[in-house]
């Protein structure tokens, strides 16, 4: 490497490390609520797309839900209350490839009978606020009428209801 080159990528490498540590950390809404680590708030009654939503997430600070376990779920089900709601989660760049939309891995799944249908379009995970169970479908359904979003780190890791108040609803 040249001394330029390397003059360049110190200086690079300083720009990056420092913007990481000074980048502005952005608060959750007031209104939010703390579980596990993470803040949440639910917009419900909202006709949003995926991609709307999604970028309503990344507008405020926070990221559409990411789920990893079934506390979560239950939790998240309990905000969308009876509603339809957008999760982080997406397999439009590769069809019955799964992935969240933040990068972490997709190892929780919560999918309802003969789910995800693997139909070309139905690239979109949404919660059914009845039953927690994830589907997928098309960012245009206009059935979805809400979605949650969410702010890693930002609670403490013991905050929200324990395990034992997180029951998921009886199968009617």
């Amino acid at each position: 490497m040249t001394p330029i080159h390397k003059n360049i990528f110190i200086t690079s490498l300083t720009i990056l490390i420092t913007s990481f540590l000074f980048a502005e950390k952005v608060e959750p809404p007031k209104d939010s609520v703390p579980f596990r680590g993470s803040h949440y708030k639910a917009f419900l009654d909202t006709n949003s797309t995926w991609w709307e939503a999604k970028f309503a997430c990344d507008d405020i600070g926070g990221e559409l839900v990411v789920i990893s376990t079934v506390q979560e779920n239950e939790f998240v089900r309990r905000m969308a209350k009876d509603h339809l709601v957008w999760l982080g989660g997406t397999d439009e760049f590769e069809e019955g490839k799964w992935t969240w939309d933040n990068g972490e891995p997709f190892k929780f799944k919560h999918w309802g009978d003969d789910k995800p249908a693997a139909l070309n379009g139905y690239n979109f995970l949404i919660l059914d606020g009845k039953s927690g169970k994830w589907a997928d479908t098309t960012d245009f359904s206009g059935k979805v009428k809400g979605y949650v979003c969410e702010w890693k780190g930002s609670a403490p890791k013991n905050a929200g209801p324990k395990d034992s108040e997180l029951k998921t609803p009886a199968k009617k």
